[in-house]
């Protein structure tokens, strides 16, 4: 009589588990699905189209720069990017090289050059 109680709780959490595990397969696929209506998911800027190069260079910044250099250029474990008098070629070459501590190559070509615009349109 002590084996008896066990085969109903042992069928019990097999189903339970096998529930928890088929309705996390179906959110997966649902939350997956919402995420494309919604236009939600990625937000590469390689993804979205811009026809102001500025607009697309404020863009890259917020996703690979802002966290060091600050959302305002004010700076932050990076040096403030406000102020200064730096051209497009210097903040493109400083981009690509990585100076001090900054990882080099974090965007390149196009998207640099929109970083570097963005960046001198701010301190204008």
């Amino acid at each position: 009589m002590k084996g008896a109680p066990l085969i109903p709780f042992a069928a019990t959490a097999f189903l339970g588990l096998l529930l928890v595990f088929l309705l996390s397969l179906v959110g997966l696929n649902v939350g997956g699905d919402m995420a494309g209506e919604n236009g939600e998911g990625n937000n590469n800027a390689e993804e979205q189209e811009f026809d102001d190069p500025i607009e697309l260079g404020e863009s890259v910044y917020e996703g690979n720069c802002a966290s060091c250099h600050g959302g305002d250029l004010s700076g932050g474990a990076g040096p403030a990017l406000d102020g200064g008098d730096h051209s497009a070629e210097d903040i493109i070459a400083a981009i690509e090289e990585g100076p001090g501590s900054m990882p080099a190559g974090l965007v390149d070509g196009e998207e640099a050059e929109a970083v570097a615009e963005f960046i001198l349109a701010e301190n204008e």
